[in-house]
């Protein structure tokens, strides 16, 4: 019987845990049973919750309305999302009312001239505060997560840097 039929048969025939010897005779498991154990990044969650959030771009949208590019990031980890001023206004509705009195004012709504550059950049920087103090007041409620749950499925960008395998070339 060849070396490794014998392997393969032990493995075969081991219903409980191997013993050190059974273990220094399969060369794939004695490698593992000398490992270092593997250190874990805790996983990305909701839960963590030192997120950044901003504005990173506007663009008026068959000259009828303002869509708002924004970066939320997790250390290296960061998406990118579009959304309008109203699916905001809904997230701020949602907000407990305690929050929201800890919040800057939500920027009003402007029926006409709303596509003006002038107002559409100070609207920008007023969502762009707001949604920074969210983040660092509200990043707790539940509305929240379930925004940066939400803004995950609809990124257009992601980057994740730990998804880069990387080899080492010198073993």
């Amino acid at each position: 019987m060849s070396n490794q039929n014998k392997q393969f048969a032990l493995l075969q025939s081991s219903q409980q845990s191997l013993t050190d010897k059974q273990i220094a005779e399969l060369p794939i498991l004695s490698f593992l049973k000398n490992r270092q154990p593997i250190k874990v990044k805790a996983p990305l969650t909701v839960e963590n919750n030192d997120f950044e959030i901003e504005i990173i771009n506007t663009k008026v949208v068959q000259n009828s309305f303002v869509v708002y590019e924004i970066r939320i990031k997790k250390g290296n980890l960061f998406w990118i999302f579009q959304t309008r001023y109203s699916l905001l206004e809904s997230l701020s509705s949602k907000l407990s009312k305690n929050l929201k009195s800890l919040l800057p004012k939500f920027p009003e709504k402007r029926l006409f001239g709303n596509l003006d550059n002038d107002f559409i950049q100070k609207r920008e920087k007023q969502l762009d505060s707001y949604l920074k103090e969210l983040f660092k007041l509200g990043r707790s409620e539940n509305t929240v997560r379930e925004f940066v749950r939400q803004s995950q499925k609809a990124a257009f960008v992601i980057n994740d840097p730990s998804a880069v395998k990387l080899f080492n070339l010198d073993a």
